[in-house]
């Protein structure tokens, strides 16, 4: 099985052994700069050998599945407004990652907003303007418009 392990800001990862979970701090600065997916084979103190893959995102995502709706208006049209129902599959402090229901009216670079609830105890309702970033079938990469120094309520979400 191959281990996810994130990027640290200065440039090093953490290793953890599935085996003995002994962990080690690895400088990876040189494959920061390759477009393609790091993934590595790793030996630890113990002698257990495993493959890690090394994600660049900036922000950690969390896997959900959190029912909502979008809202698109092609160029300045407010009268062709489109709306539809949507699956939240992952979410993050700078955007997140939906599924729909029918193939989308919107391509990349449009302006979405997206409306759902948390499934935290609140039920804490998120509005958001995004922009579609990529488009992929039914699934759609989505980065927040306004990036807030922190949504109160989605920090605490993924963090929890």
């Amino acid at each position: 099985m191959t281990e996810k392990i994130f990027l640290n800001s200065d440039q090093t990862a953490t290793f953890v052994c599935p085996k003995c979970q002994k962990t080690r701090l690895v400088d990876v600065s040189q494959y920061i700069a390759q477009k393609k997916m790091l993934r590595l084979k790793a030996k630890c103190t113990c002698g257990h050998t495993y493959k890690v893959f090394i994600d660049k995102r900036q922000k950690f995502r969390k896997k959900t599945r959190l029912n909502g709706t979008y809202k698109y208006g092609p160029g300045d049209s407010i009268s062709k407004e489109y709306t539809g129902e949507i699956t939240v599959v992952n979410i993050s402090l700078s955007g997140l990652q939906i599924k729909l229901q029918s193939m989308p009216r919107f391509t990349v670079d449009d302006i979405l907003f997206v409306e759902f609830l948390l499934d935290d105890q609140k039920k804490s309702r998120i509005q958001e303007k995004v922009v579609v970033k990529n488009i992929k079938g039914l699934y759609a990469g989505l980065e927040y418009v306004l990036h807030k120094s922190l949504n109160k309520e989605l920090g605490f979400y993924l963090f929890q």
